[in-house]
């Protein structure tokens, strides 16, 4: 080899050399990106989930997924809740069992629960949406609301900055498949069906919660039994003539 040749050679292995430091500098600062906004995201997951309220689960007659009651029957209420929403909660522990008690249980009131997607626009409540979806595959839908109703405070006003920690731990509080409740939670299985109650709701004229469907008429608002009990007779007595 040359003097020429063997100075060529040095040149070569000097200049492949830095490309590899270039491309080991590169690829050190992108795992180091790659770790600051994936850490975050770990440590949040692996925060434990303090105490939260247990409420006696009530049972449901002919519950199916996100529904109840006879699919047959003459009356048909649809419901579109949010589960940020106070007077939701109100109303699913207070007049909704009412109904159920009085209207469901006999045949005459099929139920149907919906989401009202991101017509609040607090991506919160779209999630926990979306969880009480997952709960309704394995059969848990009601039992589920329940349990988000009853933390509704400590989910949407008590400052938690991770809400899948507590979606996942009222699911195991269920006894629930837990590989796939979190498979469908974190995989967005439900995404679209929520933004598509959102999209019915504004479609039917909603623009606040709760809301209902009532064989078609809008009724709006957490109103007293009483008020049902004109709207779905009404119904009832229509159905029949």
């Amino acid at each position: 080899m040359t003097q020429r040749d063997a100075v060529r050679e040095r040149r070569r292995k000097k200049k492949q050399q830095q490309r590899m430091v270039t491309i080991m500098i590169v690829a050190g600062i992108a795992l180091i990106a790659v770790a600051i906004i994936m850490v975050p995201t770990i440590i949040r997951s692996y925060q434990p989930v303090g105490d939260f309220t247990k409420p006696e689960l009530n049972s449901r007659t002919m519950a199916n997924g996100n529904t109840m009651g006879d699919p047959n029957a003459p009356v048909v209420i649809e419901e579109f809740s949010d589960f940020g929403c106070s007077h939701c909660a109100n109303f699913a522990f207070g007049t909704a069992e009412q109904i159920v008690e009085n209207y469901i249980t006999t045949g005459q009131v099929y139920y149907i629960s919906r989401s009202a997607g991101n017509l609040l626009n607090n991506p919160y409540t779209q999630k926990a949406a979306e969880a009480a979806y997952c709960a309704a595959d394995q059969d848990m839908y009601w039992e589920y609301s329940d349990l988000i109703f009853a933390n509704q405070g400590l989910l949407f006003y008590g400052g938690v900055t991770y809400i899948d920690n507590y979606l996942n731990a009222f699911a195991d509080t269920l006894d629930l498949d837990m590989n796939a409740f979190e498979d469908c939670l974190s995989n967005g299985k439900y995404e679209e069906r929520v933004l598509t109650d959102g999209n019915d709701a504004r479609l039917a004229g909603i623009n606040s919660t709760p809301s209902f469907l009532i064989n078609g008429t809008l009724v709006q608002g957490n109103l007293p039994f009483q008020d049902f009990q004109v709207y779905i007779d009404g119904a009832l007595e229509i159905s029949s003539n």
